[in-house]
């Protein structure tokens, strides 16, 4: 029987597709016979398998698994899937899709990795929360949380008390996206926490520009501007943004401070700023490439300024809309890694495979943890039969010392 690693996180962005992914990569590479499967999906693909959670599009290629996507992840929360769910008198059993999923996937398998969706008590709403699929497929599981200290540690006991109270065991954390200049703190502090919660500090991972940002492809995936001329830069990592300037010299200045590729986002009608770009790319440094301008407002950008970008070969975006619904927008993008983006990857295989105590994760897999609410529980009941029989056993021998007396 297959052994189950649960990833869950302590919201969205933390780092579960990039540990899965380490993982399946490392595990691979020892030999052992791995299987992979997300059961609630919520940002699906249209893919040559159907609609298909992206994670599973990426680990699918990636490893080559031969189990159908639909098995991977028998549920993808569509558009309306929720409203659906909860309006019907007699719900759907969801669980029985992702046992016969799980089923299929782990066949033959000595682990399986079960990638969850956000934080512990996501999918609640149609009665299969993370905790929920974890103890239904009985999963111990690694709790991957954002590098910090206080709020930090404040997350995952919140989710770690989730799980918990599902009856299932959280083994240990991991840290991701932790700064160089704060890591001895935060390890330090993390392993008080994880010693007071009988929890294993399984790994601290760097923060990583070329993990945590969108890849022009992603901006325009995500955004869904009109591309009115696109380079051949859509795998490069966006290492910077630039978002307005109230003039020329202002935005020089700016560039100058710059390094990497470089997004800029400018209302169309900043004509001005797009005239010094040939001169710009003259003065500035030469480590500072732009990538592609995403013009916003109501017109698209004029002829002119088109014509100069295409002729430095920068792409053209154009988003109807003001700067700042644009930018928000933005910075609501999830950063994920797809199958193509062979930076991205390789930078998974750099950093963190390196970070990560992979020994200890498949020891605590094995281990008999008697720490875990079930045995807590059979443990405090075995004490009151003890105690009862105990007292009993006291009564009959005074009863029984009265009598000789």
């Amino acid at each position: 029987m297959a052994k189950n690693i649960f990833i869950a996180a302590t919201g969205k962005d933390a780092g579960k597709s990039t540990l899965s992914f380490a993982l399946l990569e490392k595990m691979t590479k020892m030999n052992l016979k791995v299987g992979f499967m997300k059961p609630v999906g919520q940002r699906w693909l249209d893919s040559k398998w159907g609609k298909v959670e992206e994670d599973v599009i990426l680990m699918k290629e990636i490893f080559r698994f031969n189990e159908m996507p639909s098995d991977m992840n028998p549920i993808v929360i569509k558009q309306g899937f929720t409203e659906e769910y909860l309006s019907k008198m007699i719900k759907p059993d969801l669980a029985s899709h992702i046992l016969e999923g799980y089923n299929k996937v782990s066949r033959n398998k000595d682990y399986v990795i079960i990638e969850g969706t956000g934080h512990a008590g996501v999918g609640s709403v149609i009665d299969q929360s993370n905790a929920d699929v974890a103890k239904l497929l009985h999963s111990k599981v690694i709790l991957v949380g954002k590098g910090g200290i206080g709020s930090a540690i404040d997350i995952l006991e919140l989710n770690r008390k989730f799980f918990e109270n599902q009856g299932v065991e959280v083994i240990g954390i991991i840290l991701n996206k932790v700064h160089s200049d704060k890591m001895d703190k935060v390890k330090l502090n993390v392993r008080k926490y994880c010693k007071a919660k009988n929890l294993k500090f399984l790994g601290c991972i760097p923060y990583s520009p070329i993990l945590s940002n969108p890849t022009l492809g992603q901006v325009i995936d995500e955004l869904k501007p009109e591309v009115i001329f696109e380079s051949d830069a859509r795998k490069v990592v966006i290492d910077d943004f630039i978002v307005g300037a109230s003039n020329v010299e202002e935005f020089l200045e700016i560039m100058q401070e710059k390094s990497g590729n470089i997004l800029m986002v400018f209302p169309s009608s900043r004509l001005d700023i797009i005239l010094a770009v040939s001169k710009l790319l003259q003065i500035t440094k030469k480590e500072v490439h732009i990538l592609g301008v995403l013009f916003s407002g109501k017109t698209k950008p004029s002829r002119l300024a088109i014509d100069i970008l295409k002729g430095e070969g920068i792409s053209v975006l154009w988003k109807n809309g003001d700067t700042y619904s644009v930018i928000s927008k933005m910075s609501s993008i999830s950063i994920k890694t797809g199958p193509e983006e062979d930076k991205k990857i390789d930078e998974i295989k750099k950093i963190v495979i390196a970070n990560i105590q992979y020994s200890n994760i498949l020891n605590s897999l094995h281990d008999v943890n008697l720490d875990n609410q079930f045995l807590k529980k059979a443990r405090s009941m075995f004490m009151k039969i003890f105690q009862i029989f105990q007292g009993r056993y006291q009564k009959v021998r005074i009863r029984k010392l009265k009598q000789k007396n």
